[in-house]
């Protein structure tokens, strides 16, 4: 037994030097640059590419197999335009494991790898035979192919330096680009950490992206479990994206997986983000599950904290603490998400997500305690430019209309809201159902509590190619002064009672809409005034002038003064901005008021022509006796821009109202006398 044990060493030994002996000797006589031309006619022969050699081929076959290239350029096909080149490449494999058919790389290294990925306009790439090549290099027979012992990984290291990737695609116009690209690791073995190190610049030009990363972290692989893991993860990335300035994109954490699952017991997504003059900065965390059989996703745990500033705005920034759980499905195309938010001074809950990834199709159904709009939007500051501009300074230009993200937005949901402001106008207990597609957003039903009254209706959004808007609102009960003046900062009326909208109206900018409503309206108060005037009051003191007065009298609208009434009702025809009435009727102790006129709403302003006719007494109006002016008609013309009304009284109508009316009882007193003194005769001609 010691023998045989004996001899087999001596012929393993024997071997060895052998092998030692073929490896000096091949490295002393052997020269692959001598088989250059053969090499290239190869790559010709069989991929009809144009393969150039720059450097001269070193190979080492001991204590490893090793071959370092010098400058290499694969070309196109049939083509002499370059493909992909390498400045250098090193690869080292160690020589004795392969004796027992294992194959331990040692040592991986390229530099100046550059290489151009096109995709033509008829789908095809500039790869696809090279792909065909290695899919025609497998078994195609019945033929079971004998068991491979696994790659044994234990390498010294894994460097690419400055390599340059490029992706066209000749049907969009869009470029991508990965430069300056290096990747380092320290040693790669079974179950052994290594660092890894990634630094690269990616580019693209559809949309437009400049972006540095930098990513480190501690990798460990086991082949036997087949299982990766990552260590202190930690990726950088700044530039610019779409519009966007990323003054920092980070994530942190640690990630595991293997051929079933990725998992992580926590990420962290950190972000500063600018656009323009707004700062979104924040960060996101949550435990992370990836299923790669069923392909789902899940977030568990969500924690958000975000805030959000404008450079320009005197205002503190805008917090917003998000917490939460979201899951994705891929293959049924869904993912949903239930959040809890605290923004700014709302608090929001609810339920959104998508029903279908292609196209995007979202729900959602929220709820929200208060929101302030205008605090967002701006509105705010536009009502302040406008102000401004009314007392001579320069507003600036109206903001254009933007309703294109509708033509591909799907979505369906309800919101509910316990206080909202938007433009300026306050409601309560909001409750709305959504809906998006095919470029129209509709909105039915929608209620609310608003001014001491209820609204219900709709509204309707078109991304046309000028924007149009639709709006069918029922307002009852409401209390009409203060919603016009928080909606139209306008005191012209009040009251409380009904009033009902159906108008549609389109245009590029809010002016252009105003001037391009069509539709109807109607209104009926109760118990108020309107404003400006005191109609009554202005008869009354006619009547004491009665002889001094001529013509007409133009008066400005006066804050303080109001005509009070007890019914005022009144529909309107709206057509090109313009509401025309002819059926108003206004009803007061002192008078009645009808007319009809026009509200042009585009201009914010009016040119209605009011008949005013008194009844017996000023009861209601705090004013005398006017009886001597029963039935008499005023024509009172009210006219001009809103803010600056102008009410005309015809006094010559008056006047010669008057006057009638004394002619009127002249002729009755004077038949009362003929008739009396008609009686006195009879009587002494009967002699009774």
């Amino acid at each position: 037994m010691n023998k045989i044990l004996k001899y087999l060493l001596l012929t393993v030994g024997a071997v060895v030097v052998a092998l030692i002996a073929v490896a000096v000797y091949l490295a002393a006589t052997f020269d692959p640059n001598d088989y250059k031309p053969q090499i290239v006619q190869l790559v010709k022969d069989k991929l009809d590419r144009t393969l150039r050699i720059g450097g001269d081929i070193k190979l080492t076959f001991y204590p490893v197999l090793g071959a370092d290239l010098g400058q290499l350029s694969l070309s196109e096909r049939a083509r002499e335009k370059e493909f992909a080149a390498v400045e250098s490449a090193r690869v080292a494999l160690q020589l004795l494991p392969l004796l027992s058919r294992d194959v331990v790389i040692s040592r991986i290294e390229v530099r100046g790898l550059r290489a151009n990925l096109v995709k033509r306009k008829n789908g095809s790439t500039n790869v696809d035979d090279l792909m065909a090549g290695a899919a025609g290099g497998a078994k195609s027979s019945g033929e079971a192919e004998p068991a491979r012992k696994p790659i044994q990984f234990d390498i010294d290291h894994v460097l690419f330096a400055d390599a340059s990737l490029s992706y066209a695609d000749e049907a969009s116009g869009a470029k991508y680009t990965l430069d300056k690209l290096t990747l380092s690791t320290g040693r790669i073995a079974a179950a052994t950490p290594s660092e890894v190190e990634l630094a690269m610049r990616v580019g693209a030009s559809k949309p437009k992206v400049n972006l540095d990363v930098r990513a480190k972290t501690r990798l460990a692989f086991a082949p036997d479990s087949r299982k990766l893991r990552a260590d202190d993860l930690d990726i950088k990335i700044k530039g610019e994206a779409a519009g966007l300035h990323l003054a920092e994109l980070g994530v942190k954490g640690s990630v595991e997986g293997d051929a079933k699952a990725i998992r992580s017991g926590g990420l962290t997504l950190e972000f500063d983000v600018e656009q323009g003059d707004k700062l979104l900065k924040g960060e996101l965390a949550s435990p992370f599950a990836f299923d790669l059989g069923a392909q789902t996703v899940d977030l568990n745990k969500i924690v958000s904290s975000i805030t959000l500033a404008d450079a320009k705005s005197a205002r503190a920034p805008m917090a917003l603490k998000i917490t939460g759980s979201a899951h994705a499905n891929l293959p049924e195309q869904n993912a949903n998400l239930d959040v809890s938010a605290k923004f700014d001074e709302s608090t929001i809950t609810g339920k959104a997500g998508l029903a279908h990834f292609s196209p995007p199709s979202y729900v959602f159904d929220v709820n929200i305690d208060k929101l302030d709009v205008d605090r967002y939007t701006g509105a705010d500051q536009r009502e302040a430019q406008g102000k401004a501009a009314d007392k001579g300074g320069t507003p600036r230009p109206e903001q254009q209309l933007d309703f294109s993200a509708l033509k591909t937005l799907q979505a369906k949901g309800s919101i509910r809201i316990g206080s909202l402001k938007m433009a300026n106008l306050k409601a309560q207990n909001v409750r709305l159902a959504a809906k998006a597609g095919g470029g129209r957003l509709e909105v039915n039903p929608l209620s609310a509590s608003l001014y001491q009254g209820a609204l219900s209706g709709s509204v309707s959004l078109a991304a046309t190619a000028a924007p149009q808007i639709a709006l069918k609102q029922n307002l009852t009960g409401i209390s009409i002064g203060p919603l016009l003046k928080d909606v139209i900062d306008k005191d012209l009326l009040e009251g409380k009672g009904t009033v009902t909208l159906d108008v549609v109206g389109q245009g590029a900018t809010v002016s252009a809409i105003k001037k391009a409503l069509n539709g109807s309206a109607a209104l009926k108060l109760s118990d108020g005034a309107l404003k400006g005037i005191n109609i009554g009051a202005k008869i009354r003191d006619a009547r004491a002038r009665l002889g001094t007065l001529k013509g007409e009298t133009i008066e400005a609208s006066k804050a303080a003064e109001k005509t009070d009434f007890t019914e005022l009702k009144a529909s309107f025809a709206i057509k090109n901005g313009v509401a025309h009435n002819s059926d108003l009727t206004l009803k007061s102790p002192l008078l009645r008021l009808g007319g009809k006129g026009n509200i042009d709403i585009g201009a914010d302003s009016m040119d209605y022509l009011a008949e005013a006719t008194l009844v017996a007494t000023a009861a209601g109006q705090g004013g005398k006796e006017a009886s001597q002016l029963k039935g008499i008609t005023v024509p009172v013309r009210i006219s001009g821009p809103f803010t600056s009304l102008s009410y005309k009284l015809d006094f010559n109508a008056m006047i010669k109202g008057a006057a009638q009316q004394k002619i009127e009882e002249k002729k009755e007193e004077l038949k009362t006398k003929v008739q009396d003194r008609l009686k006195d005769q009879l009587k002494g001609l009967f002699g009774r």
